[in-house]
C-alpha cells in the first residue's frame, strides 16, 4: 500500500482527471488509477473498470462503472455523507460476483469530485446530480435497473422515488437511510445557536465508531480523501429538507430498508416510521449489531446485508 504522501499525489491527480466517462471502453490502467484501486481495495479481476468525469452545472463529478463479464442489470450505488465511491469496494465486489453492473460517484464536496468540501447549498443539489446523471446514463446501461443508498445516499435516492414516478428503477435499497441525524433536535439547538456567529463555519468532526470492523475504523481515520471538519452549512441543508421531503406524496416502488439497530448515527427508529408513510410497498430488513456503516461492517454482519439485497432483487 502506499504511503500517505505517496497517496495524496495520487489522488490530487485524479481529482484533476478531465477525460469524461466513456460507458462503453474501460479506462487504461495507468499507474495512477492502479494505485487508487489498490489502496481502497478494489479487486477489478475480470471487470471492465470505467473512470472519467461528468459536467453538471459545471462541478466535476467524478464517475465509476464496475462491469462484470456477464450481467444481469445495473445498480446505481450511493455513498454516505463525508465518505466516496472507496468505501464501496466491498458490496461493489459482492454485486459483480452476482453479475450486476455497478455506477458510483463521488457526490460534490467529497471523494474526487469538486465541490465546496463536504458542503451542499441544498440536499436538491445532490438530487440535481443525479437526475442529470440518469438522464445521461439510462440509455447506456443494461436493463433493468435498481439504485441503492446508503446514509446521505439513501436520503438522494429518497427524494428522486418520491419526486419522479418514472424513475426507471426496478427496486430501490435504503441502507441506514439519513431523514433525521441522531440526537436531531439537540442538532438544531446548536446549529440556531451557531448560525448567528460569521466566524463560525463549522464544526471538528468527531469520528465515531460506526461499525465494529476495526479495520475499517483505523483506515478512514487516516484516508486523505476525508473531511476533518463539518461545515454548518451543510446541516442547515439537512434540517431545510426535512421539511420540504415532507410534503412530497408517497410512492409505489418496490422498496427495502436495510437498518442496523446499534446505528448511533441517524436517527433511525424516525426514519423507518417516516419511510414506512411514504413507501407503500415495503420489506424491512433488522440487522443485529449492525451499526451506520453497513457496508463496512465486520464479515458477518456485512454478509447479512448483502444477502438481504440479492435476495431482495431476486424476489
Amino acid at each position: 500500500m502506499p504511503e500517505t504522501e505517496d497517496i495524496r499525489k495520487v489522488l490530487d491527480r485524479l481529482a484533476n482527471w478531465d477525460q469524461p466517462i466513456n460507458f462503453h471502453q474501460p479506462v487504461e490502467m495507468t499507474p495512477d488509477i492502479t494505485a487508487y484501486l489498490n489502496y481502497y481495495g478494489f479487486n477489478i479481476d475480470n471487470i471492465d473498470f470505467h473512470f472519467g468525469k461528468i459536467d453538471i452545472d459545471e462541478t466535476k463529478i467524478m464517475v465509476q462503472i464496475f462491469s462484470p463479464k456477464q450481467n444481469k442489470g445495473t445498480v446505481f450505488l450511493l455513498h454516505g455523507y463525508l465518505d466516496h465511491v472507496g468505501y464501496l469496494n466491498h458490496i461493489i465486489q459482492y454485486l459483480n460476483d452476482h453479475h450486476y453492473n455497478v455506477i458510483s460517484y463521488d457526490l460534490q464536496g467529497h471523494g474526487l469530485s469538486e465541490g465546496e468540501k463536504a458542503s451542499v447549498d441544498a440536499f436538491s443539489d445532490y438530487v440535481l446530480t443525479l437526475e442529470k446523471l440518469m438522464r445521461k446514463t439510462k440509455k447506456e446501461m443494461p436493463l433493468p435497473m435498481y439504485i441503492i443508498g446508503h446514509s446521505t445516499g439513501g436520503a438522494i435516492a429518497i427524494n428522486y422515488a418520491l419526486k419522479h414516478n418514472d424513475h426507471h428503477f426496478e427496486k430501490l435499497v435504503l441502507a441506514a437511510p439519513l431523514i433525521r441525524s441522531n440526537y436531531w433536535y439537540l442538532s438544531k439547538l446548536g446549529f440556531y445557536l451557531m448560525k448567528p456567529f460569521p466566524f463560525i463555519d463549522d464544526i471538528r468532526r468527531n469520528f465515531r465508531e460506526n461499525s465494529s470492523n476495526e479495520k475499517y475504523l483505523t483506515f478512514s481515520k487516516k484516508d486523505p480523501l476525508q473531511s476533518k471538519t463539518i461545515p454548518l452549512e451543510w446541516l442547515g441543508a439537512l434540517i431545510n429538507w426535512n421539511e420540504k421531503i415532507k410534503t412530497y406524496p408517497p410512492t409505489d416502488i418496490q422498496t427495502c430498508i436495510i437498518q442496523g439497530d446499534k446505528d448511533e448515527t441517524v436517527e433511525w427508529k424516525y426514519n423507518l416510521e417516516f419511510v414506512k408513510k411514504k413507501f407503500h410497498h415495503l420489506e424491512v430488513c433488522h440487522i443485529e449489531n449492525g451499526r451506520h456503516q453497513l457496508f463496512n461492517e465486520k464479515k458477518s454482519i456485512r454478509e447479512k446485508v448483502f444477502t438481504n439485497i440479492t435476495k431482495f432483487f431476486n424476489n
